[in-house]
C-alpha cells in the first residue's frame, strides 16, 4: 500500500449496482500502469466480490464515501482524511504528483502514460487535457495534472470552499474557481490539446485528431434544455447532434476495448427528432420563435 514516490491519482466515479462499467475498469487499469498509485473513489454501496478482486488484482485502492459534493466532493473528502493523518499510503505532504480524473469522460484509447509524459515536460505547474474560456480562464477538471508548484493552491481552494449540491455551483465555484485561484497564486496552467475557448463544441475536432476520449454525455445526449440551449445560441446544433457513437468507433477502439463499454444513447429517437424540430430555427431566427412557438412545448 505504500507509495514512495509520492505520484497519486485520484479517479471518482458515481455507479450503481455492484459492478464498475466496463469503461471505468479501462481506465483503472491503464491508470496503473502510469507509475502512479491509483486511487478509485466512489459512493458507498456493496460491490460484488468480482469487482473487489479486480481491484484488489490492480492494486487499486478503493476509498468510498457518501454521495453529495461531486468529484470535487469525493476529492475533498479524501484529501482531508489525508491532512487529518487517516491515509493508508500517503500523507497529504508526501503528494509531489496528483493527477484528478473523473467519469465523465470515457476514455477508449489507452494514452495515458503519453499523458502524463507529456503533462511532466510541460512547463505548466497546472495541466489539463483542455482549458475553457467560459465565463474565466480554467483548467477543465475531468483531468488536472498537479505539480508541487500548483499543490497548496489546489489544496487551499479545495479545501476551503464549502461543499457544493448543485453540479452548477461545483463548476463555477470549484472548476472555475480554481482557475482564479491558480491565477492569483501564480500558478502557470497549460492544457494538452490546443481548442477554441470552449472545447465542448470541439469534440468532432478532437476525435479527428485521436484524441482517445469523449465527453460521457455526448455519447448518452444527456444534455438538459439550458446545456442544449447553449450549443444552438452558438449555431452549433450539428456538433450537439453528431453521431458521436460513430466518430468514436473511426477514431479506434484500443484493442482491449469492448464497443459495448460505450455508453448509449439514452434520450430517445423521438426526443432527437423534436430537438431538430426547434434547435435549427432557433439557432437562424433567435429567441423570439423559441419563446413565443417552442419553450412552452419544450
Amino acid at each position: 500500500m505504500e507509495n514512495p514516490n509520492g505520484k497519486i491519482i485520484l479517479y471518482s466515479s458515481y455507479q450503481v449496482g455492484e459492478s464498475l462499467p466496463g469503461y471505468v475498469r479501462f481506465a483503472l487499469k491503464h491508470l496503473t500502469e502510469t507509475g502512479f498509485k491509483v486511487v478509485l473513489l466512489t459512493n458507498r454501496r456493496e460491490l460484488s466480490a468480482e469487482t473487489l478482486d479486480f481491484l484488489n488484482n490492480n492494486n487499486i485502492f478503493l476509498y468510498q464515501t457518501e454521495n453529495h459534493g461531486f468529484d470535487f466532493g469525493m476529492w475533498r473528502r479524501f484529501l482531508k482524511d489525508l491532512a487529518a493523518g487517516r491515509g493508508e499510503f500517503v500523507s497529504l505532504t508526501g503528494i509531489n504528483r496528483l493527477l484528478l480524473m473523473n467519469d465523465s469522460i470515457v476514455y477508449f484509447q489507452d494514452r495515458f502514460k503519453e499523458f502524463v509524459e507529456l503533462a511532466e515536460s510541460n512547463t505548466a505547474d497546472a495541466i489539463s487535457l483542455t482549458k475553457s474560456k467560459e465565463y474565466h480562464p480554467h483548467l477543465q477538471s475531468f483531468f488536472l495534472y498537479l505539480k508541487p508548484e500548483a499543490l497548496g493552491a489546489f489544496f487551499m481552494h479545495l479545501l476551503e470552499t464549502p461543499e457544493q449540491e448543485n453540479y452548477y455551483d461545483v463548476v463555477h465555484k470549484l472548476e472555475i474557481g480554481l482557475g482564479k485561484a491558480f491565477i492569483d497564486a501564480e500558478v502557470t496552467c497549460d492544457s494538452l490539446f490546443k481548442t477554441g475557448p470552449l472545447p465542448v463544441l470541439e469534440y468532432p475536432n478532437l476525435l479527428a485528431q485521436g484524441c482517445g476520449f469523449i465527453k460521457r454525455r455526448l455519447l448518452q445526449g444527456r444534455q438538459s434544455v439550458k446545456e442544449k440551449l447553449f450549443y444552438v445560441r452558438r449555431g452549433a446544433s450539428d456538433v450537439l447532434n453528431a453521431d458521436y457513437h460513430q466518430m468514436v468507433i473511426d477514431s479506434g477502439l484500443a484493442p482491449d476495448f469492448k464497443e459495448e463499454w460505450l455508453p448509449s444513447y439514452i434520450g430517445g429517437s423521438i426526443r432527437k427528432v423534436f430537438d431538430k424540430i426547434w434547435e435549427k430555427p432557433l439557432e437562424k431566427f433567435g429567441a423570439p420563435i423559441y419563446n413565443k412557438f417552442i419553450k412552452p412545448n419544450v
